[in-house]
């Protein structure tokens, strides 16, 4: 894989080639990512397709990241765990609902914390001399009904991440209503590990918790997206990923000999390759880094989607870039602890990024950016809908051409001719384009 971009175009930022699908807001993730994951990703993957194949990969992803102990990276001179908050965001009967198979992958861990800390709690009462305070119950994943104070309490006792996961995100945003449920500054903090505190008089209770560490799977249809996160603005937006799509799965053979393999017993099985791998990364530290070479190519390929942002007067969506660089970040440190799993021995290690691992990560980013412009531009009231790539070639083209100047410059982007054409024609549909005359075209102010 190719993984020096283009310093002659942003064209590497959205794609060398940009078809029909590229220039769609709701992308597929292509195919050569999935043929360059890691294990256990790329087993989990093989077996899914479309969009499924999709939610599988990026739930998975999110589940992980609540399953790397005491993995960490420097970045912007600050230490990061792997965490991610995932929002798969669907209409009913879509088949997001494959995103219930990624849970599985944290379940054997989650099973034996609560074992292990019901023994102690035992343990600690039956004890005729008791030393200490009681130990508190633990638990490794948190359903999001669950109270402020509740969820503040589990953070405390965790020895590491916990994990949200919600297949409807009513279920959490629900809970944000209430004053005794409100743990969306506990939310915003997490993603950066910024220290959280509250006190509760009715339980005279006093938690803080310093550097918490929470990852979120969630999905939900569009209608759920705004009650969980009211405005764009409020900073809970830009700490999620997104991934968006309005299509209706059709009728899926459900008769038993339909299916070659158990997702049961898939999910099962890499199951405890998870918890196997947790298992090994406790009790010392793994400190993930990247060669100067692909922090080059990494804060090139950003620059690029930041710089492109402001040129095409998106300003308010350059908080949603800045964090989503710091989530490709994340997705390179999950991708590189597991390819690399092998190696982890002894104590204080330092294990190094493939090439191949920080590339998925930039061309993740890319599909990532489009899914969550489309999300963004759902708070606007009259919005324009313009993809990486359309932007892209807009920023480029002069305030005034004719058709065939047009057609040189998008064909240097990767355009295909038609896609070129299907594009100025949606311009004008959305008044962005105004055709001056037969073959020529004028610009007008993106807002």
């Amino acid at each position: 894989m190719n993984l020096e971009p283009t310093t002659e175009s942003t064209a590497e930022t959205v794609g060398s080639t940009v078809s029909a699908e590229m220039v769609s807001p709701n992308k597929y993730i292509p195919q050569f990512i999935y043929e360059n994951l890691p294990e256990p990703l790329k087993g989990i993957t093989d077996s899914f397709q479309g969009r499924e194949k999709d939610i599988v990969l990026l739930s998975s992803l999110g589940v992980i990241s609540a399953c790397l102990p005491n993995v960490f990276g420097i970045y912007d001179s600050r230490k990061y765990n792997p965490n991610l908050s995932v929002f798969i965001i669907a209409p009913p009967a879509s088949g997001k609902g494959v995103m219930n198979w990624s849970r599985k992958l944290i379940d054997p861990i989650h099973l034996d914390i609560i074992a292990e800390s019901r023994r102690k709690i035992r343990q600690y009462k039956e004890a005729v001399t008791r030393e200490g305070p009681e130990p508190k119950f633990q638990v490794k994943i948190i359903p999001g009904n669950t109270s402020s104070s509740r969820l503040y309490s589990h953070l405390e006792s965790a020895e590491d991440s916990v994990l949200i996961f919600e297949s409807e995100a009513d279920s959490l945003s629900n809970m944000l209503k209430h004053d005794w449920g409100n743990f969306s500054d506990l939310l915003r903090k997490s993603f950066h590990h910024e220290t959280v505190s509250i006190s509760r008089q009715s339980e005279d209770r006093f938690y803080e918790i310093r550097s918490p560490k929470l990852s979120i799977v969630l999905s939900g249809t569009p209608n759920q997206v705004k009650p969980l996160i009211e405005s764009k603005e409020n900073g809970l937006f830009s700490r999620f990923v997104y991934y968006y799509f309005d299509d209706v799965a059709g009728w899926k053979d459900v008769s038993p000999g339909a299916q070659s393999i158990s997702y049961d017993d898939l999910l099962d099985s890499k199951a405890l390759d998870i918890l196997d791998l947790y298992k090994r990364l406790n009790g010392s530290s793994t400190e993930i880094k990247m060669t100067d070479s692909q922090w080059n190519s990494f804060q090139d390929r950003l620059k690029m989607a930041s710089d492109l942002i402001t040129a095409t007067n998106k300003p308010d969506f350059i908080p949603v870039v800045r964090r989503l660089a710091l989530i490709t970040f994340r997705i390179i440190m999950i991708l590189t602890i597991l390819r690399k799993q092998e190696v982890i021995n002894g104590d204080n290690r330092v294990i190094y990024s493939t090439d191949e691992d920080v590339q998925i990560g930039l061309e993740l980013v890319k599909i990532l950016l489009d899914h969550s412009l489309n999300v963004f531009d759902k708070y606007e009231k009259k919005p324009i809908n313009l993809t990486m790539a359309e932007r892209n070639l807009y920023s480029r083209l002069p305030d005034a051409f004719r058709r065939g100047e047009g057609l040189n410059i998008a064909l240097q982007l990767g355009y295909a001719e038609r896609t070129f054409d299907d594009t100025l024609r949606r311009w004008e549909r959305i008044k962005i384009l105004q055709k001056l005359s037969h073959g020529s075209y004028g610009k007008k102010q993106l807002s």
